[in-house]
């Protein structure tokens, strides 16, 4: 299952309103009834696009996910198949791509976790996504709208700009190029290289705490092989806790693609849904780990996770049907274990001895800001404090890039960008 995946990104240097939507030299400008005009507003009973860039003092509130802006230069309705516009495969091709930029959205109904996220310092330097401009669309329902119809409809709203702003860097001279292939390597130099597999579990709860691949809710799913390049290239979104960014950036099989025939083999990516019973959390670890073994034949596995305590469970689980299966594993977990009571680690299970620890919590001091983005929205982790600021307040599970759940950390996630914000 080989597929070749180019991705030509375009860097976005400054983000203003205007009269013309367009890119010149890294400028973007935004004509704002345009973008508006794009979209069906039919259930939302307010419906706004805001702009931030790096530096201003600006905190956002309610902050449920960020996209980066991309599209297929050949057929870009294709661009998140099953999910907005046609349905084809992806992972395949070219795909042109806006970097520096993110368009993102304001959730208001309740959720457990919202993320907020702070443009100007001190903060800022603990978020990559703080060193992005930001077209931010503030939507509230319409009354009788269901959750999962407002949530439909707004990252409808968000993909649909998403693809006009890409549209403006095709035929454009690329800043930085990627490409990725898992092609079949053949001949005695590769013969002693590991095959790695990854196996990665997501998290699924519910209608709106959910992912989609090509369109289909991840509720019910077996563990299924896919293609690596399908989850870079849109077939693949979160829909709540983890960002579509951290998809189309995926670290882990960024850094497999980049090790291919060097040092390891990279077999595919499985990827389960995590669920909550333990016997079902059992059935699925060892179908998603038999799926590595006899599906990819992996002599080895990389195991991953979206999300906390349920995830580390089932990751941990997914860790020793692969050791039992013969397959040596590793496990990555993110922003735990500070070695302090009360912090984040779920599991304690000696035979999983081998882990990563990508991330980790800090307790920031956040300014008094000058402009106060979805201020009336509902942030169960802020409440009784004043969001206008100061306050102080632990990153876990509040600020928005401090780390990603799988994997990616502040300190060097698009670390070849120039982020001077001066």
């Amino acid at each position: 299952m080989t597929k070749e995946l180019t991705i030509d990104y375009v860097d976005v240097s400054s983000l203003e309103f205007g009269e013309f939507t367009r890119l010149i030299d890294g400028k973007l400008t935004i004509n704002k009834e345009e973008l508006m005009n794009l979209v069906n507003k039919s259930v939302f009973d307010y419906f706004d696009i805001k702009i931030v860039s790096p530096g201003e003092s600006v905190r956002i509130l309610s902050l449920h996910d960020c996209t980066q802006p991309r599209c297929k230069v050949d057929d870009p309705d294709t661009s998140y198949p099953g999910i907005w516009g046609k349905l084809a495969p992806a992972g395949e091709g070219r795909t042109v791509a806006l970097r520096g930029v993110l368009v993102s959205e304001i959730y208001y109904p309740k959720a457990n976790v919202k993320w907020y996220l702070d443009m100007c310092e001190p903060c800022s330097n603990y978020s990559y996504y703080a060193k992005h401009h930001h077209v931010i669309i503030d939507a509230k329902p319409a009354k009788f709208i269901s959750d999962l119809s407002y949530a439909e409809a707004l990252k409808h709203a968000a993909l649909t700009i998403n693809v006009h702003l890409a549209r403006l860097a095709i035929g454009m001279k690329p800043d930085k190029t990627e490409v990725f292939s898992n092609k079949v390597l053949e001949g005695p130099e590769y013969d002693s290289l590991p095959r790695v597999a990854y196996l990665c579990i997501h998290l699924a709860s519910f209608d709106t705490w959910n992912f989609l691949y090509y369109g289909q809710s991840a509720l019910g799913y077996l563990p299924t092989v896919v293609h690596p390049t399908e989850i870079l290239d849109g077939a693949m979104i979160y829909r709540y806790w983890e960002f579509t960014y951290a998809l189309q950036n995926e670290p882990y099989i960024k850094e497999l693609f980049s090790r291919h025939g060097k040092d390891l083999i990279f077999t595919g990516v499985v990827f389960a849904n995590n669920v909550m019973r333990i016997d079902d959390k059992n059935a699925m670890t060892m179908l998603a780990a038999s799926l590595c073994k006899n599906t990819l034949n992996a002599d080895c596995v990389m195991v991953n996770k979206s999300g906390m305590g349920h995830s580390q469970l089932d990751a941990s689980m997914a860790y020793n049907w692969c050791e039992k299966l013969g397959m040596p594993a590793t496990l990555n977990l993110s922003g735990v274990s500070n070695d302090a009571p009360g912090d984040m680690l779920i599991i304690s299970d000696p035979k999983v001895d081998a882990i990563v620890n990508s991330g980790r919590d800090f307790v920031l001091k956040h300014p008094k800001v000058e402009r106060l983005i979805a201020e009336d929205a509902i942030m169960p982790n802020l409440v009784g404090i004043d969001p206008w600021g100061p306050f102080e307040h632990t990153t876990s599970c509040a600020y928005a890039g401090i780390f990603g759940q799988l994997g990616d950390f502040y300190t060097t996630t698009d670390a070849d960008i120039n982020w001077n914000t001066k």
